[in-house]
């Protein structure tokens, strides 16, 4: 298995207003996880609330990743333990490179990541939305 990885920036289409803070675009890190010509995608956000966490230093924590020596993307529970065992922290790059695996796991199996667990658009589970400060207009 190979790991690379790319920073990016997202551009928002609205300014995202908290207190004391507003952006337009947020730094983020795309993973790209290549096993037997198939690749699985993950990525994770670095909103400025992640601190200690940018594009350089999610850059140097992922080049210390050697998927090299797993020879099967199944191996989910070793995997995933030798990447967070690398440091503490670092949440957002751990988050992609698990994201990526199981993208990856999914298209080997040629079934989406949801069905793999059992999901289905009318029991999804709730997620989190953040809602900034901003106008009422923009709030609704």
């Amino acid at each position: 298995m190979k790991l690379s990885f790319k920073p990016i920036m997202l551009q928002m289409k609205h300014v995202f207003n908290i207190s004391g803070f507003s952006s337009s675009e947020r730094p983020s890190v795309l993973v790209e996880i290549t096993y037997d010509g198939i690749t699985g995608y993950g990525e994770g956000g670095l909103p400025p609330y992640l601190i200690g966490q940018n594009h350089e230093t999610v850059q140097q924590f992922l080049s210390k990743i050697d998927l090299e020596q797993f020879s099967d993307p199944f191996q989910l529970d070793d995997i995933l333990t030798y990447v967070d065992n690398i440091a503490p922290g670092f949440t957002s790059p751990k988050s992609a490179v698990d994201i990526a695996l199981h993208d990856l796991i999914g298209k080997l199996l040629d079934v989406p990541t949801w069905q793999m667990f059992g999901y289905t658009a009318e029991k999804a589970p709730d997620t989190a939305y953040t809602i900034g400060i901003d106008t009422e207009e923009m709030i609704r």
